[in-house]
């Protein structure tokens, strides 16, 4: 089945969903109550809202991604994504009986804002079932990656997380040296400067590959030509990675003149209107979130107030175009050699970092965005990676939410910020910061689990694992 046609279908059964969420919801307010009226009759008084929640959902489902495709299968992200959707979906049921003067049962809109979403996330789980199914994955064509370094090792991972993609990687090939790590997914080869041309296509035809995906950055070498030319010839259909595929913040089109094709990388421009309503989602929220955790923030403020005698502190960054800013934390050393309790609680659950929202107040920086650095960093960038100083930097971000840290490296987080810089939509915000949610949760209560487990073993034992985990954090 081809992606699109999957896509629709996961539309379908989402829309079948809603009419019989819905149905349900109306039998449990109604029937229950009056067992003389069934629950049909009700049903037809519903059909505003049946339209506009299926005109509604079909609009979020394309713009928002509700497939769970996107980015690989994360259950956080597609949960939150859920939720979001769910949540506007509700808004605009409330606005159109608003408008029209229709009365819906408080009752009916509670059950159906309860079945909908547990529906639709069962209706995904079934769906990655069937597609991680030996079933499904024996009708996916067999592939092997031409390629070593981080972006063969990326591209593998990437079509890993996608079980919708026909493809099977069963192994990586390079040229020219002796690694172990050449075939590193199933054992499949030796690199190809060892071994002949037709030594490698009789392999390959042994071991049934149907595609090669070229993942090198330049395919000039004479070996890997003829190698290219014989799976052609053997109907191995090929595959090429574009040499500048990390050029997140442009949209790559393929253009033909007369066959030969030409890569166009188009920027994409943000709108005074864009910028303004992420400026006004951001006010909006860090002012709710503010008041909802002010009396926490003023606690852990007192609490760091008495131990330390200075309850802030901030720390140099660099912002947007590379500007510098005071970045506001409590002042509470992350990486500490022995922690107090206290520390190590506000730092799991990062109550360390709801300072920031009074940087979000003054527009240094964002709800979500690249997490701003150090200058010091920031002087060692790339031309790639300094492309994350574009836009406003984030309390939170994509990276942060694939569980990466101050001590990773700016390299792998510049993969994650530049997609959401090139991808970034008002919703996908929204996503995120309920991703990010469900992340500290994640996060904090796996930290607890540890924490008890060392606490829990001799003092001796204890305190060398505590020492090891901490020198690591600091490295």
């Amino acid at each position: 089945m081809k992606i699109r046609d999957l896509r629709y279908s996961i539309l379908t059964a989402d829309l079948l969903w809603l009419l019989g969420s819905l149905y349900f919801a109306i039998q449990l307010r109604y029937v229950p109550a009056s067992r003389a009226v069934g629950g049909t009759e009700h049903f037809l008084q519903y059909s505003l809202m049946i339209l506009t929640a299926a005109f509604v959902w079909s609009f979020l489902y394309f713009q928002m991604h509700l497939d769970g495709f996107r980015g690989g299968w994360h259950l956080p992200t597609i949960i939150s994504r859920v939720i979001v959707a769910v949540t506007i979906l509700m808004v605009f049921v409330l606005a159109s009986a608003f408008l029209a003067k229709h009365y819906y049962s408080r009752l009916v809109l509670l059950y159906f804002a309860c079945l909908f979403p547990v529906g639709l996330l069962g209706i995904r789980f079934a769906l990655r079932s069937l597609l991680a199914s030996r079933f499904y994955r024996a009708a996916a064509h067999r592939c092997v990656i031409l390629g070593q370094g981080p972006v063969a090792m990326e591209l593998a991972r990437k079509i890993a997380a996608h079980p919708e993609m026909p493809f099977q990687v069963i192994g990586l090939l390079y040229p020219g040296e002796m690694d172990g790590s050449n075939g590193v997914l199933n054992g499949l080869a030796k690199p190809l400067a060892s071994v002949n041309t037709l030594q490698v296509l009789d392999l390959l035809a042994r071991q049934e590959v149907h595609r090669l995906i070229i993942a090198m950055p330049q395919t000039s070498g004479s070996e890997v030509r003829k190698l290219i030319d014989g799976c052609r010839k053997v109907q191995i259909q090929i595959f090429v990675v574009p040499q500048w595929y990390d050029l997140y913040v442009s949209k790559a089109e393929l253009v033909e003149i007369d066959g030969l094709p030409l890569l166009s990388l188009r920027e994409r421009s943000s709108s005074a209107v864009d910028f303004g309503l992420k400026r006004g989602i951001d006010l909006l929220m860090s002012l709710g979130i503010l008041t909802l955790l002010s009396p926490l923030l003023a606690f852990a403020a007192f609490i760091v107030l008495r131990k330390k005698g200075r309850a802030f502190r901030t720390e140099l960054r660099c912002g947007k175009d590379g500007i510098p800013f005071g970045m506001w934390r409590l002042n509470i050393e992350r990486h500490a050699i022995n922690p107090q309790a206290y520390e190590r609680l506000l730092v799991r659950w990062s109550l360390t970092e709801l300072p920031q929202l009074w940087n979000v107040l003054r527009g240094d920086m964002s709800l979500v965005g690249p997490r701003p650095e150090s200058a010091e960093r920031v002087k060692y960038y790339s031309d790639w990676q300094r492309q994350r100083l574009r836009v406003r930097p984030g309390v939170t971000g994509l990276a942060q939410v694939n569980g990466l840290r101050e001590q990773h490296s700016s390299e792998e987080k510049a993969r994650f910020d530049l997609q959401y810089i090139f991808h970034w939509s008002p919703l996908w915000d929204l996503t995120l910061i309920l991703e990010t949610v469900w992340t500290l949760l994640f996060r904090g209560l796996q930290q607890q689990r540890v924490d008890s487990t060392i606490a829990d073993k001799p003092r001796e034992q204890s305190e060398f694992v505590t020492r090891e985990v901490q020198n690591v954090n600091r490295t």
